[in-house]
């Protein structure tokens, strides 16, 4: 399993709550037809950036993706948003814990 963290800020006039709507567009309108997601989260730390984490089955997923991201006119709206968006890291998971309840905002 691999893990992407691509993190950003918000353009200037976006604010947390087009953030989301925009987020959960793209959940329907993209994510959920990709082979190979696992799962998604989007984070915000305390200082103003954000983040999409994305678990991937493997770096073969991923690369099927991010091909798919770059023909795909709901990626670009949902990128449109963000400030840095095209910066991620690729992280392999080497060992997973069990995890504790999912916290709620």
């Amino acid at each position: 399993m691999h893990i992407a963290l691509a993190p950003f800020r918000l353009v200037a006039g976006i604010t947390e709550d087009d953030l989301v709507a925009a987020s959960d567009g793209f959940e329907r309108e993209f994510v959920q037809n990709q082979d190979g997601i696992l799962r998604r989260t989007l984070l915000k730390d305390g200082e103003g950036g954000y983040a999409d984490l994305v678990f991937f089955e493997g770096l073969a997923a991923i690369e099927r993706v991010v091909e798919a991201e770059r023909n795909s006119d709901v990626c670009a709206a949902f990128f449109s948003i963000m400030d840095g968006a095209d910066e991620h890291r690729v992280y392999e998971v080497i060992k997973s814990y069990d995890p504790g309840p999912t916290p709620t905002a």
